[in-house]
């Protein structure tokens, strides 16, 4: 058994396996703080279904007033979710704060995290920002607070997932259950993926190549 400290530790190796944190220790099988690590990898070492099960939590609580899709004759790319002002926004995974800061381009007071597999997710409208550029953050710290800055008629969250080099998707396929959040509405055609991480992505110790064991 690898023992790996909490916190940093396991977002570094998330980091280095470009998995989320929370698949590690579902892969692992989790027991008390210890994550099982072993030599002599295999090939590929595969995940299912990453993102849409466990990759996200839900931003915010609220009531979601817009979900993705052609609005208004216009491509919306995120889901809205309205609240009082203020409501915390929280990150949706583990990442990077790669922009924070005003948006021109309507989105208001923005927050942009780089996630470990390379998607982007979008945090639009807010009120006041907790978090700056570089700054690493954890799964459900709050990063904003609500607001109605940029084109926006009212206090709400407007979120969006870009995943790795690709257009943005519909968040609601990534994300679990609501909690918190009413009005949902899902499209059932959505499936889920897999994730495979090469062995040239898994973490090395010392001379030896280790992995997340199956």
């Amino acid at each position: 058994m690898k023992r790996l400290s909490p916190g940093l530790a396991l977002t570094s190796v998330s980091l280095l396996l470009s998995v989320f944190c929370n698949n590690i220790v579902e892969a692992s099988g989790d027991s008390n703080g210890r994550i099982k690590f072993s030599p002599n990898t295999s090939n590929r070492y595969k995940l299912k279904n990453p993102q849409i099960s466990t990759g996200y939590i839900w931003p915010t609580q609220g009531r979601m007033t817009s979900g993705f899709g052609i609005r208004y004759g216009n491509m919306h790319e995120g889901i809205d979710i309205a609240g009082p002002m203020g409501t915390p926004i929280f990150a949706a995974a583990t990442g990077v704060v790669i922009s924070a800061g005003w948006n021109s381009q309507g989105y208001g007071i923005l927050v942009k995290l780089r996630h470990p597999d390379g998607s982007i997710s979008f945090y639009g409208h807010n009120r006041r920002l907790l978090v700056r550029r570089g700054q690493q953050v954890e799964q459900g710290q709050q990063i904003a607070e609500m607001g109605s800055t940029g084109n926006s008629t009212g206090p709400h969250l407007h979120f969006e997932i870009h995943p790795k080099g690709k257009m943005p998707v519909d968040p609601i396929a990534f994300l679990p259950e609501p909690d918190g959040v009413t009005n949902v509405r899902r499209n059932p055609r959505t499936r889920p993926s897999q994730l495979e991480v090469p062995n040239s992505r898994l973490p090395r110790m010392g001379n030896r190549e280790w992995r997340v064991e199956d």
